[in-house]
């Protein structure tokens, strides 16, 4: 029998060459495109944001002048506040400083929805991100805590809060007198408590010119500096609105800033809705609208469009 030629021999060789890098160029096209469409946080400065020296309180004045002496203020947990810096969308051509601001405080386990920083951009703010669980990791509220270890967490996220909104204000690309802070879950509680008029607030220059709570958990007497928009999600197990449907009841009377309360639905499954997992609604045109347009009424948006 005659054997095969030389270039039919080779033909099993060569497609299976052909295969293999065809199979190479296929999977290598198709991580390309999938890496192309991962979304990704929107680039920010990281810093440092000092912390403001800790106030005494009027007890600890009185007992000062009174030549009493006092055990020292324990500090250890007043130390800088990671946090990362966006200027707002390059793309916003209405947008000149000084830019109005918005002072992020995260959910317990330090998440803020990405999607809102890129919304606040968009909407002409400078987003200044903090991160109090990195500055404070044994106030630990997503984990479980023992009576021998007690949490102030709140309070020293609030003292964050605080501190941001000054660091912002020395800040030349920003407007000090148009800084509101947004706080999301927990954060939410915590910038609560960073406009109460008798928490760590009354003690410094600057304030905050409103405050958006967004799924708040309401854990801080609402007698505020200024007021507030909360936007809380029906049926939440996770941050219950009855939580600030009782502060409100209870706080609430002529003379106090006002505090806008908003329940809205959600059609995701109620399981999904106790977990720290975003839901859709947080990010729609109704929820969005509510936030952009309450910003704008307490005039924090002033100067957008100006030279």
């Amino acid at each position: 029998m005659a054997r095969p030629s030389k270039a039919l021999r080779a033909f099993p060789y060569v497609l299976i060459v052909t295969i293999a890098v065809a199979l190479s160029v296929g999977i290598v096209t198709n991580s390309t495109n999938a890496f192309a469409q991962t979304p990704t946080m929107p680039s920010g400065q990281s810093v440092t944001v000092p912390s403001l020296p800790y106030p005494k309180s009027g007890l600890r004045q009185r007992l000062i002048a009174a030549g009493k002496a006092i055990p020292s203020v324990d500090e250890s947990l007043q130390a800088g506040i990671p946090a990362v810096y966006f200027e707002p969308a390059a793309g916003n051509g209405d947008t000149k400083p000084p830019y109005p601001a918005i002072v992020a405080l995260p959910d317990c386990d330090n998440h803020f929805p990405e999607t809102w920083i890129t919304i606040l951009r968009q909407s002409g703010y400078a987003v200044l991100l903090i991160s109090p669980p990195n500055a404070h990791p044994t106030q630990d509220y997503c984990g479980g805590g023992e009576l021998q270890t007690p949490k102030h967490g709140l309070s020293y996220w609030a003292f964050d809060a605080i501190s941001a909104l000054h660091y912002l204000a020395g800040v030349k690309s920003t407007a000090p007198e148009n800084i509101a802070v947004f706080g999301y879950g927990y954060g939410a509680g915590a910038a609560q408590l960073a406009i109460y008029r008798d928490g760590h607030a009354k003690h410094y220059q600057h304030r905050f010119k409103a405050l958006v709570g967004l799924r708040p958990q309401c854990m801080s007497e609402m007698d505020n500096f200024v007021p507030s928009l909360l936007v809380a999600i029906k049926n939440d197990p996770f941050n219950p609105p009855a939580w600030c449907e009782w502060r409100m009841d209870r706080d609430l009377y002529n003379g106090r800033e006002p505090v806008r309360f908003e329940a809205v639905e959600s059609s995701e499954m109620i399981e999904k809705q106790t977990t720290r997992t975003t839901l859709q609604i947080e990010n729609s045109p109704l929820v969005v609208s509510l936030v952009t347009d309450f910003l704008s009424a307490m005039g924090i948006s002033e100067n957008i469009g100006r030279n």
